[in-house]
């Protein structure tokens, strides 16, 4: 038995784990089914013990393999991990980065701070802007990335994904039963606008628009103040705020999508961070 595990067998051990088969682990890892096999039969070889069962409908773990696959894992997660410590260290360049202001007050922002430390010599440029104007900015190659509403856009996304809303209110805010649902719109158009007057007419609720912003600094001010009901993302609720339920007044808040967009010649640096959000973003 070799004293050395090569992570290459370990590797394909894991895929096979994961796939169910050896086929699938073939097509995952680009190898014909021959090879995989070969490397299955030289680990229980090295290991002098069966780590599958094989059946027509496919392959499980012995519990040997069970236990190997859990270590394999682990070994493979720490070789991936030097490696992307030593290209970040590699990897220079600048990435400018356009979103809705929405997005400042998710996680978002912390794990832009994740992939810098990882790649400690990439500049992160970040500049917010109406779905409409990034879009515009993306295609004069004025900003690399672009993460933002996909029906403003004509291309396709790198990948996209939806965030439920909910609504949100100062605890000041007092409407009396017959009153119009007081809302605090964006000037000019909205999709979240456009979902949000769909949804009154469809509950026949009355709204009117109590103020109008062009910030969402000055939507955050105007929700406070308690001037109007907002869609906003949960996370992005203020604390002195509170997200209302659906009611009688209140239609179901709609979902929000996003997308993630690139320039259409991205540099190295502009795929591996949109590789990683999209790790991070898309569950």
């Amino acid at each position: 038995m070799e004293l050395n595990l090569d992570p290459h067998l370990l590797r394909a051990l894991v895929v096979v784990a994961e796939t169910g088969t050896v086929s699938g682990a073939a097509e995952r890892l680009s190898r014909t089914q021959a090879a995989i096999s070969m490397q299955l039969k030289r680990l229980e070889v090295d290991l002098g013990t069966q780590l599958l069962t094989r059946t027509s409908r496919g392959v499980t773990l012995t519990d040997s393999g069970q236990i190997l696959v859990a270590y394999a894992r682990k070994l493979i997660a720490l070789g991936d991990d030097a490696r992307q410590q030593i290209e970040g260290r590699q990897l220079v360049g600048r990435v400018r980065l356009g979103l809705i202001e929405d997005l400042v007050a998710t996680r978002l922002p912390i794990l832009l701070a994740e992939f810098r430390k990882r790649f400690p010599q990439v500049e992160l440029d970040l500049i917010t802007a109406h779905s409409g104007e990034l879009s515009q900015s993306l295609q004069t190659e004025k900003l690399d990335m672009v993460i933002a509403d996909p029906s403003r856009f004509a291309s396709v996304p790198f990948f996209h994904w939806s965030r439920q809303l909910v609504w949100s209110g100062s605890r000041m805010i007092d409407v009396g039963e017959g009153d119009a649902i007081p809302l605090i719109v964006f000037e000019g158009s909205c999709t979240w606008q456009d979902k949000t007057t769909v949804a009154f007419a469809a509950a026949g609720v009355a709204w009117s628009v109590a103020c109008r912003v062009s910030s969402y600094g000055a939507l955050i001010g105007a929700l406070r103040a308690g001037l109007g009901y907002s869609l906003m993302l949960p996370e992005s609720v203020p604390s002195d705020c509170e997200t209302i339920d659906a009611d009688q007044r209140l239609p179901a808040a709609p979902s929000a999508d996003f997308g993630l967009f690139l320039t259409r010649e991205s540099s190295k640096i502009v795929k591996e961070l949109g590789f990683y959000l999209r790790e991070k973003l898309v569950r």
